[in-house]
């Protein structure tokens, strides 16, 4: 045997030999196989071979198992990062077989992995679910569509609807063919929960569950678009409740709340999906419909219809209700039609809220369409109540005063009466201004303004030895009695003009006394422990309490002009005049008969017992210039030329 083939042999089963770590078991295997001795000094050559080849098989065989390692540490990091992610990770094959899926995955179908591998949506979820899920799947691996859609799935016996926001992928071989689907589910039902719960407080009435002002104005605003390309009529009816804040007074806001839910079930039963029904606030509904044609006398005529229906399910909604409430309850609704451009959603708003005025100023319980002479009437007073708000600063308040009597004929006193001289307008009457004044709060620096002037006067009469005993009569509005420093502001006028507390008379109506009527009282004794005066004016229009009268620090009765109308003619007025005096004399206060304009009305009053006066008979309210005093007895005749 030659040496090579000594070298060869030897290799050969050095090679076979590495499994054991024994060189000699490759001599040892040659020799045996050749049957022959091998040359001298081969050897060691061959055990020097054999060694390095030993030495390299070990090496090869130490890099595979650390690179075995290796991918085996990658293959747990991955399965540890893929099982932390908080999202459903799976890949499909071609057959819409699960080949992977991690820790979430299983969790959300509540079973384990192997028991999930290999099977099919439908083997793991109800057949409408997995019909969705092939659907999709379909689109990645039969037409290498990347899905991103969101997908439901149902839970337990409760039925828990959850949504998934699945982004699917084609997974592909080198020659671009799909063999597998690559899925991230993220579970975003809370965030949808969130997103709508943020929109339903957005665009959602929280009491009643209907659209709010802004979803009803967005949709006013697309109906208003409509209708100028189709020409078609369109309704905005404005719903407030009659005197709700009774109910609330008097029953509780919780009642009060109730009755407006069912108030707006009420009225949905009877409103087409297509047309909006919204609250604005407090008692305040709307209605937005929409397509009522393109004549103008059939779209009211529908409008009005609806109307009437609505009107009748507000009265229905008490009757309906197992704890019906003691006040009757209705409605008044202001409608305005559009079409063709003619209103915007301001506009429509605006000519809807002037309709609804006009049907509460009609008693309520009623309806009103908007027209443009009520566009005119609200232009003016938005004009006049814009100059009120100058009138002060521009010196346009005047004060005329209307003389008091008493049974002799001698004047004991006025009354103020507040007038607005205006530039262009002329003089303005109070029951035009009075009650813009009230609604801005104007009255406030008005009213201050009434009583610094009268108790002026009072300062300066108390220095003519004829009128020192004279009286000034000032109304007192409820939104100026109301204010915490109310009596601090009378005392500073006071002070400041050092008037005589005593000859100021405040005159209060029965409707200022029954608002916190305990903390009225405390006012008045208040004012009363300075020297003031109290009368309350209009009597009998009001419905205060004879037993609270006997407990207020009431001074005076006024009779009021609607009553001494009557006295000679209609019984029942003749009656109220008689029992005021009575009562007034029985409670120890004085009476004042108010408008007495005859002098057979004056003589009426005087034979029953009533001992002052005040009307056209004795005078008009007149400006201080033209006003002449004296506590002489006056002719009738005289103060009536004036």
């Amino acid at each position: 045997m030659s040496n090579s083939d000594w070298l060869f042999k030897a290799r050969r089963f050095a090679l076979a030999g590495l499994g054991a770590g024994l060189p000699s078991f490759a001599f040892a295997s040659a020799s045996a196989e050749g049957g022959a001795t091998p040359p001298a000094g081969w050897s060691l050559i061959a055990l020097v071979v054999v060694s390095a080849l030993v030495v390299v098989g070990l090496v090869d065989r130490l890099r595979l198992l650390r690179k075995a390692d290796r991918l085996q540490a990658s293959h747990a990091e991955l399965t540890t990062v893929l099982d932390s992610v908080d999202a459903c990770i799976y890949v499909k094959s071609s057959d819409f077989r699960y080949q992977y899926v991690n820790r979430k995955g299983c969790e959300i179908v509540g079973l384990p992995a192997e028991s999930v591998l290999g099977k099919t949506d439908s083997d793991l979820f109800d057949s409408i679910t997995a019909a969705e899920l092939h659907f999709n799947d379909r689109r990645v691996l039969e037409q290498g569509e990347k899905v991103v859609v969101e997908e439901g799935y149902v839970q337990g016996k409760e039925e828990t609807v959850f949504t998934f926001l699945s982004i699917k992928l084609p997974m592909r071989r080198a020659d671009g063919s799909i063999h597998a689907l690559c899925g991230i589910s993220t579970d975003v039902t809370e965030y949808r929960d969130i997103q709508e719960s943020k929109h339903r407080l957005t665009f959602y009435d929280s009491l009643t569950g209907l659209p709010n002002r802004r979803l009803l104005l967005d949709r006013l605003e697309m109906v208003v678009k409509g209708s100028r390309r189709s020409e078609r009529y369109a309704a905005l009816l404005f719903i407030d409740l009659d005197d709700f804040k009774v109910i609330n007074e008097t029953q509780g806001l919780q009642r009060g709340d109730r009755f407006l839910r069912q108030v707006a079930q009420k009225l949905d039963e009877v409103v087409r999906e297509s047309d909006t029904l919204a609250r604005l606030g407090a008692d305040e509904f709307v209605l937005l419909i929409h397509d009522l044609g393109l004549d103008v006398e059939q779209a009211a005529h529908a409008a009005e219809r609806v109307a009437e229906k609505l009107l009748g399910q507000i009265t229905s909604a008490q009757t309906d209700d197992d704890q019906a409430l003691t006040l009757p309850i209705s409605a008044s609704i202001g409608i305005t039609l559009f079409a063709n451009g003619q209103a915007n959603v301001d506009s429509a708003m605006r000519q809807a809220d002037i309709a609804l005025q006009q049907a509460k100023m009609a008693g309520g319980n009623t309806l009103r369409f908007f027209n443009a002479d009520m566009q005119a009437d609200v232009m003016e007073r938005v004009h006049l109540e814009a100059d009120l708000h100058q009138a002060l600063a521009r010196d346009e308040l005047r004060l005329h005063y209307q003389i008091q009597v008493d049974a002799r004929a001698r004047v004991t006193g006025v009354e103020a009466l507040i007038r607005w001289q205006h530039p262009q307008r002329g003089l303005v009457p109070p029951g035009l201004f009075i009650p813009l004044a009230e609604k801005n709060r104007l009255i406030l620096p008005i009213g201050y303004w009434v009583l610094e002037t009268a108790c002026r006067q009072l300062a300066t009469w108390a220095q003519e030895s004829d009128k020192e005993r004279m009286t000034i009569a000032v109304n007192v509005s409820s939104v100026q009695f109301h204010q915490p420093d109310f009596v601090a502001r009378v005392q500073d006028v006071l002070e400041e003009t050092g008037a005589n507390p005593g000859r100021l008379v405040l005159e209060v109506t029965e409707s200022l006394l029954m608002e916190e009527p305990e903390r009225v009282r405390d006012i008045m004794l208040r004012l009363s422990q300075l020297g003031i005066r109290f009368a309350l004016d209009d009597f009998g229009t009001g419905y205060s309490s004879l037993n609270y009268l006997k407990r207020l620090p009431l001074d005076e009765l006024k009779i009021d002009k609607s009553f001494v109308d009557g006295v000679l003619d209609d019984p029942v007025d003749a009656a109220i005049v008689t029992t005021t005096i009575t009562l007034a004399n029985s409670l120890g206060l004085e009476v004042t008969a108010e408008g007495v304009e005859t002098e057979a009305q004056h003589r009426w009053l005087l034979e029953h017992g009533c001992e002052a006066f005040q009307g056209y008979l004795f005078g008009r309210p007149l400006a201080l210039e033209e006003l002449t005093l004296t506590e002489k007895a006056c002719s009738f005749s005289l103060l009536r030329e004036q």
